[in-house]
């Protein structure tokens, strides 16, 4: 009964991390195969969690708690492994608006939401970093060795961890702004050469003019900064190991 038990916790902890793992949480991933995923991992992992818990020995809120504990867990490492998209996303609502694509909207094939097209973009390029990075691997090992640091029933909320959260949204804003950095700075120096322009030929429509001379000016640099914004991205994900591992910790007290 024991072994049975550890084993849904388990499940439970790995079901809450596909419900919002990159690949596996958009809607193009049915819900059945997240939760054969999940049960596949528990499998695999159950077997080597120590000190297995034995509901016998437990009351019905204590139970509730340490079903909710292990979906927070759960999520929370899905949450961290997902930054690295919001960021894209939010670079790219940047980009978007400083080249004028704001109303130009296409649906993701991971998550088939409406997106800007430049969000779309470095979506793709943040999944394929994912993939040639082998981070869904990765992820499942560091999901197995998170059960050292934080065991079953082992977690608690702590001013450290807030604190710890609270900065890695941070981080968020730091890599998009590092991605959308160039855009912007083309953006500003469009938006100066225009005015002087209006200012030296007073007959040209500059208002008119500027949409395709941003327009142009932003694809020009995005695809030259395509290479610069990979590398932000992987050095992003490259830390989301140890950042879950730092969290459990926090988290395990």
């Amino acid at each position: 009964m024991a072994g049975f038990f550890t084993w849904l916790l388990v499940f439970v902890r790995a079901g809450a991390l596909f419900l919002i793992f990159p690949l596996f949480s958009g809607t193009n991933v049915p819900a059945r195969v997240r939760v054969a995923l999940a049960a596949i991992l528990a499998l695999l992992v159950a077997p080597g969690v120590a000190n297995p818990v034995d509901p016998a020995n437990l009351q019905l809120l204590q139970l509730v708690v340490l079903f909710l504990g292990e979906i927070t867990l759960g999520l929370f490492m899905g949450y961290i492994c997902r930054f690295v998209f919001y960021a894209v996303q939010l670079a790219g609502h940047f980009i978007s608006t400083e080249i004028g694509l704001q109303t130009s909207t296409v649906i993701t094939p991971t998550d088939s939401v409406p997106v800007d097209v430049p969000a779309a973009v470095l979506n793709l390029l943040a999944m394929m970093l994912f993939l040639s990075l082998d981070m869904h691997h990765i992820m499942i090992m560091a999901f197995q060795q998170t059960y050292a640091i934080l065991p079953i029933g082992g977690g608690r909320l702590s001013d450290a961890l807030f604190d710890n959260v609270t900065l890695r949204i941070g981080k968020i804003f730091i890599l998009a702004v590092l991605i959308a950095a160039p855009l912007m700075a083309i953006g500003f120096l469009v938006s100066v050469v225009l005015m002087m322009l209006g200012r030296a030929v007073p007959q040209m429509n500059i208002f008119f003019e500027s949409f395709t001379i941003r327009l142009l000016a932003g694809m020009v640099v995005f695809g030259f900064t395509l290479n610069l914004t990979a590398q932000h991205v992987a050095n992003f994900l490259r830390k989301v190991p140890q950042d879950i591992f730092e969290v459990g910790r926090l988290v395990g007290g």
